[in-house]
């Protein structure tokens, strides 16, 4: 009878508690949204805010178009659910399966409990923008929660962007000018500027974060006018809008793919015609070919980027970020990658059916493929693919899952590290705010390589491998219970990236790390910066970070001399 009588009052002071005013927040423009109640993994309690509307479905007439803000409403609408991912097919897990919905401009907001608000005074917002090339991906709680952020003094807010065809299809006209995805994430920004107040957020201490293609978002933000001046602070992990994948190299290409896209659905005519025809398609059919897109397997990495658009009022990007100068030099930023970022590719590559005897066979034909310089002529894709096979492999193609380390190499450079190395070097030349750079160096008990086909097999720190340390993932993806050190390594990053949403310093004073030095130009040519290198994956646990300098230089000289992505072809010609 106890027990019946105790169990009774648990759930009926839960219940309580989930319809009590605390779970209530009355937003701009009258309307309010009831959440629900979430704990952390040290057992704070957060109020959980999961499937905002905040754009209009971009549905009908709507898709292929700039976002339109979500409508006001009376009374309260229930926001309980973790936000349905944006229709995709995963071509990072070789998925084929057709999956989310098309009306999926949802957000979601975390923050600790009312009291601790009251006490503290407005938070500090965090934004995320999730990766996965811009073609998949959610913001949901099942990869994005806040069961670790959320226990530091934070507001948590997450957002899903329209992704693939639907999110980045351009004519290279005002028919279909693109940049859609990142259109939703600029309207997510002017939503928290709007409401975060609501919620105890501080509208003047935004920062805005994100990995792979969500790093890059960070750095397009940084970038764009229509966005820039909607947050504070910003956090590219893993990638930036100089990453060759980030923009399309290639004049006339996504029209092309346009075009192709309208033979497969049958939508012909003029532009307007053929736009206005897949504007009245059903989703599945616009998205059922993505895989002919690519060229060989799953490359170009990313067949839908980002592009220039013709002038327009809602234009997000006019102009190549690699030929102009850089913007937002005055807001602060943290920016770094994994120490082995290749291994997305290694992994499925050497493990999944017979890619690996492919590439040994047709490497010259692959790599500009694989690595984004097939935009240059056949000569030049010729001379530049010398210079890879000499530097790279001067033991021949030897690799496999247990020597892999030249081919994860070239996979991390060419794809992450050059763009990182390019960004900040230009960045440190006329930034005014501080700059901390850093690489993830720390072997887990568990890798991200095990999602992109690597299985079991542990071959390093692989491209998304620090995202676990800021989010739980080992419900979704990640079985193995982490380890003591894993913990260490998951509360100095929690502390860092709050610390740095605070005060724009990952260690500043008080903080028990060592302290975390700005990165500058170092040497009489002023090509190197220095950084942190955060965990050891040799097994060394004297330090949780450390100062350094000098990453990698000899494949940095090697990929500033020759890098396609960032120089017009009659350059690249005499260098050549």
């Amino acid at each position: 009878m106890y027990w019946t009588v105790f169990l009774f009052c648990v759930f009926f002071r839960s219940s309580l508690q989930f319809t009590s005013d605390t779970l209530k927040v009355k937003l701009d423009h009258g309307g309010i949204l009831v959440g629900r109640h979430l704990t952390t993994v040290h057992g704070r309690h957060v109020r959980a805010f999961q499937g905002v509307p905040y754009a209009q479905p971009p549905i009908g007439d709507l898709r292929f178009k700039a976002p339109v803000s979500h409508p006001s409403w009376e009374g309260e609408k229930l926001v309980t659910k973790s936000t349905p991912m944006c229709i995709q097919i995963d071509p990072y897990r070789h998925s084929s399966q057709i999956e989310g919905k098309e009306d999926c401009l949802y957000l979601n907001v975390y923050t600790p409990p009312l009291e601790d608000i009251k006490e503290t005074g407005p938070l500090p917002v965090m934004v995320w923008f999730h990766g996965g090339g811009w073609q998949s991906g959610l913001s949901g709680d099942q990869l994005y929660g806040p069961k670790y952020l959320l226990d530091k003094n934070v507001i948590l807010v997450s957002g899903n962007y329209r992704l693939g065809i639907f999110g980045f299809l351009s004519t290279e006209t005002l028919d279909c000018p693109g940049n859609f995805g990142l259109k939703d994430q600029v309207e997510v920004l002017r939503w928290v500027n709007k409401n975060i107040k609501s919620f105890g957020g501080d509208p003047d201490s935004v920062t805005i974060f994100g990995e792979s293609a969500g790093g890059a978002s960070v750095a397009y933000h940084m970038f764009s006018e229509k966005s820039n001046k909607l947050f504070h602070r910003g956090i590219p992990q893993s990638g930036t809008n100089f990453n060759p994948w980030s923009i399309q190299l290639k004049d006339g290409r996504a029209v092309e793919r346009a075009l192709k896209l309208g033979e497969f659905t049958g939508c012909k005519g003029s532009l307007k015609e053929m736009m206005s025809c897949l504007r009245k398609l059903p989703a599945e059919k616009v998205i059922s070919r993505f895989y002919d897109f690519f060229d060989w397997d799953i490359h170009p990495t990313i067949p839908f980027p980002p592009v220039v658009e013709p002038e327009h009022a809602d234009a997000f990007l006019t102009s190549d970020p690699r030929k102009t100068e850089q913007k937002s030099l005055d807001k602060p930023m943290m920016i770094g990658f994994t120490s082995q970022e290749g291994i997305i590719f290694s992994a499925a590559m050497f493990n999944l059916g017979n890619q690996l005897e492919t590439i040994k066979q047709q490497y010259r034909h692959l790599f500009p493929i694989i690595l984004h310089y097939d935009h240059l002529t056949k000569s030049e894709q010729d001379s530049f693919t010398e210079e890879i096979d000499a530097f790279y492999f001067k033991n021949g193609h030897d690799y496999d899952n247990s020597n892999h380390e030249n081919f994860t190499d070239l996979n991390s450079d060419a794809l992450i590290n050059a763009g990182v190395d390019e960004y900040l070097r230009k960045r440190l030349d006329t930034a005014t705010a501080s700059t901390y750079a850093y690489v993830f160096d720390h072997l887990g008990s568990a890798s991200a390589s095990e999602i992109f086909g690597g299985g079991e097999l542990k071959m390093g720190v692989c491209h998304a491998d620090e995202l676990q340390y800021l989010f739980s993932w080992e419900e979704a993806f990640l079985t193995t219970v982490p380890s003591k050190r894993d913990i260490v390594i998951r509360e100095a990053m929690l502390e860092m990236w709050t610390n740095f949403a605070t005060y724009g310093n990952p260690t500043p004073s008080g903080s028990k790390l060592p302290k975390w030095k700005p990165s500058e130009r170092l040497g009489e040519e002023k090509y190197d910066w220095n950084f942190v290198r955060i965990g050891s994956s040799d097994g060394d646990e004297s330090y949780v970070i450390r100062n350094e300098e000098n990453f990698s230089p000899e494949r940095f000289a090697f990929w500033r001399k020759f890098n396609p992505s960032f120089k017009n072809l009659n350059e690249i010609r005499d260098e050549l």
